[in-house]
């Protein structure tokens, strides 16, 4: 791939060899580069999460908890989740619910620690959102600048997406935790903000910033009805416009070193 520094410096050359001879080559060389300038690459978006649609029997939190979608495994937290983000910048958050009071997070593992059956995350982003809305799917805008990497995992704090309110507990569900002191009343504290680290181990596992809830009702893990928007640059487009430029430079160097 041709650097922009490399790109710039080539026309800088050509430039200064055609400037005087040969000024509508400059000009034609200053308009492919203005229509370079001024075409952005163009953008896809990639829907990452649960399914939206009504979950039968379905109920939002009573209290809030700490959930990471996909992350679920009976034997303790799991490194990796079934659901994981591709890189780019989240554009808006979608869920299935009503009344929502959570904070979306993006989430990158730091270390695994097998000893005690913990994992360790580091907050990369994060947003809160409120608000009394009627039953139905809903989608909230996030501000700019909610910027992920490919493999970062997608979590909330709060309540608001509906989930089925049935026995669950399925591999790769969505992770719930509580805060492991006092523990048994499935609230957890919300994370802080961007770079916060904090563990989560099975239960009861008071050594760690979470642990799983109580398995009482067999739904550890759950399947909650809810994912971001995620736009993802596509480089191909500025590729293919870079090409036939760079050719026509390149042809228009070789041509006047020989002069």
């Amino acid at each position: 791939m041709l650097k922009l520094a490399d790109f710039i410096k080539l026309i800088d050359d050509t430039f200064y060899m055609t400037n005087r001879a040969f000024p509508s080559f400059v000009a034609l060389s200053l308009g492919a580069v203005a229509a370079f300038i001024a075409t952005p690459a163009q953008a896809g978006t990639q829907y990452v999460g649960n399914s939206l649609a009504a979950p039968p029997s379905g109920g939002s939190d009573g209290v809030p908890p700490f959930v990471i979608l996909g992350e679920y495994n009976s034997a303790g937290p799991s490194a990796t989740s079934s659901v994981t983000l591709p890189t780019g910048t989240v554009q808006d958050v979608d869920f299935y619910g009503d009344n929502y009071n959570f904070t979306l997070y993006a989430l990158s593992l730091v270390g695994s620690n097998p000893g005690a059956n913990e994992q360790t995350f580091q907050v990369v982003a994060s947003e809160t959102f409120s608000g009394s809305l009627a039953t139905g799917d809903h989608t909230l805008a996030v501000s700019p600048g909610f910027n992920v990497t490919a493999g970062d995992l997608l979590a909330f704090a709060g309540i608001g997406p509906y989930y089925p309110q049935v026995p669950n507990d399925a591999a790769n569900s969505d992770a719930t935790y509580e805060d492991p002191i006092p523990g048994g009343d499935f609230i957890a504290t919300p994370p802080g903000g961007a770079g916060t680290q904090f563990t989560v181990g099975a239960n009861p596992d008071p050594g760690a910033t979470y642990q799983y809830v109580s398995d009482v009702f067999q739904n550890q893990g759950r399947t909650y009805s809810i994912g971001v928007d995620v736009s993802v640059p596509d480089a191909g487009s500025t590729l293919l416009l870079i090409a036939p430029i760079t050719a026509v430079l390149a042809a228009m160097k070789r041509r006047f070193s020989k002069a």
